[in-house]
């Protein structure tokens, strides 16, 4: 039987450590297997545990870069994380915020999150003078509504075709 979290937990929405990282990796797992089924493309490799957490390791650690964690009593029930990328200097837009990487546990859905985490993220880049956010969803995702709420709308389609090596 599953224990689902009280309304009255006390929840806790900050910036990441490297301490997080081994209660954020179980989390991760779940976004993967969420992701793997909506697509085979985000499959991860059998070393996703080693290699996502050097991954965060090392954004942790950068000025560029911000990964958030939503804490309840016990452990980590959400994350997400953000970085600025920095495109040429013919872009007007030249510093834009990525956010990637936001999921909160089933069981913790619907409490507005999410949605924490999210604006925690946009407050960094907001700060760091970002004017323009992107961030990639994938196409047949139900959280679609969710970023839409946000006041994110698509501008572009990304687009796949596999190739046979050799």
């Amino acid at each position: 039987m599953m224990n689902l979290p009280s309304a009255f937990m006390t929840l806790e929405i900050r910036r990441a450590t490297i301490k997080d990282i081994k209660e954020i990796l179980p989390v991760w797992g779940q976004l993967a297997d969420f992701h793997s089924e909506l697509d085979p493309a985000f499959t991860p490799s059998p070393h996703w545990p080693r290699e996502y957490g050097a991954y965060l390791r090392t954004l942790i650690s950068r000025n560029d870069a911000i990964a958030v964690v939503a804490r309840d009593d016990l452990d980590v029930v959400g994350y997400a994380v953000g970085r600025i990328t920095t495109l040429p200097s013919f872009f007007e837009h030249r510093y834009r915020g990525y956010i990637h990487d936001v999921f909160v546990k089933s069981e913790y859905r619907r409490r507005g999150i999410g949605r924490q985490l999210v604006e925690e993220i946009l407050r960094w880049l907001s700060q760091h003078r970002v004017t323009l956010v992107e961030l990639t969803v994938a196409a047949n995702n139900d959280a679609i509504p969710f970023w839409q709420r946000l006041g994110f709308h698509v501008y572009m389609h990304q687009m796949k075709k596999e190739l046979e090596s050799g």
